[in-house]
């Protein structure tokens, strides 16, 4: 699979309290307006976008201008205008009946909370182009900084493992073997630290020292530093968390002796690489400055 291939599968694809939504009331009917109205085009970044549309249809389709197509607009509102969530969590859902819209948004926890509106912001017009007047539909956007998925179904709290995929390094990496065998140890730390998270984050990174030249006397490592990263969304319960990493990490074992790679699916994610810290510091929570 190309690293920057655009994937088109089957999904199978959630709730804030609108009362805590920081709008004033003019302020989302102006943005209701601008949304409604507006003609803006998908941002131009498909190669670090990645999304699976319901191409069986088991969802079915919605009608453009029908119900349904607006209670996403305005779900949208709702969830990427919600500057009270500082921890990169989104979830809300909006209508009635067969027309309720349900949106989880989720960013990677070392994304700060502008950057994650933003990201998300992008995901969402870049998914509903993709995915045109499909019921139910995700994606993730920027190298994984954000995922965005919508459905007329409830998503909340379901441990989902499809659709996922893989992305790797097509090399071997030096000391294969060894670096196969750290790197799984290394995730298997961080998932059993990533399930004791709370309802905001399940997300934990780490380090371990790379494989020992068994040839040096000394026995020192290659000078490689593993970097590895587990994440759940948060609605997700302990057990539930635990299945779905473990079953990530089993599948991205065949990759382990490489560079880099990475497992990603709607409820987990997972990435591991060497010599190079793909994530940044995680950024303090405006309920924890002083």
């Amino acid at each position: 699979m190309s690293k920057h291939s655009i994937i088109r599968l089957t999904v199978s694809l959630s709730t804030i309290n609108m009362s805590t939504l920081s709008l004033s009331p003019l302020l989302f009917f102006f943005l209701v307006i601008i949304l409604f109205t507006s003609k803006a085009q998908a941002y131009k970044n498909y190669r670090k976008f990645h999304y699976f549309c319901d191409q069986r249809n088991d969802r079915g389709d919605y009608i453009t201008g029908s119900t349904y197509h607006n209670n996403l607009k305005i779900a949208f509102i709702y969830l990427t205008f919600n500057s009270k969530i500082d921890y990169g969590f989104y979830n809300t859902n909006y209508g009635q009946n067969n027309d309720k819209v349900n949106v989880i948004g989720i960013c990677r926890g070392d994304i700060n909370p502008q950057d994650c509106r933003k990201c998300l912001i992008g995901s969402r017009f870049n998914l509903t182009q993709a995915c045109p007047n499909k019921k139910e539909a995700i994606g993730w956007y920027e190298d994984e900084k954000c995922m965005l998925r919508y459905s007329d179904r409830s998503i909340l709290g379901l441990n989902e493992i499809g659709p996922a995929y893989t992305m790797w390094n097509s090399n071997n990496a030096t000391m294969a073997d060894q670096l196969s065998i750290l790197v799984t140890q290394l995730l298997n730390d961080l998932r059993s630290k990533a399930i004791n998270g709370d309802s905001h984050s399940k997300y934990v990174v780490g380090t371990s020292p790379g494989p020992s030249n068994n040839q040096s006397p000394s026995q020192q490592s290659s000078g490689e530093t593993i970097y590895g990263l587990v994440q759940c969304t948060p609605d997700l319960s302990g057990p539930q968390c635990d299945d779905c990493l473990l079953q990530s990490i089993a599948g991205i074992s065949r990759f382990s002796n490489r560079s880099s790679a990475r497992m990603i699916r709607p409820s987990c994610y997972l990435r591991f690489a060497t010599s190079y810290q793909f994530y940044q510091p995680k950024p303090k929570l405006a309920s924890q400055l002083p």
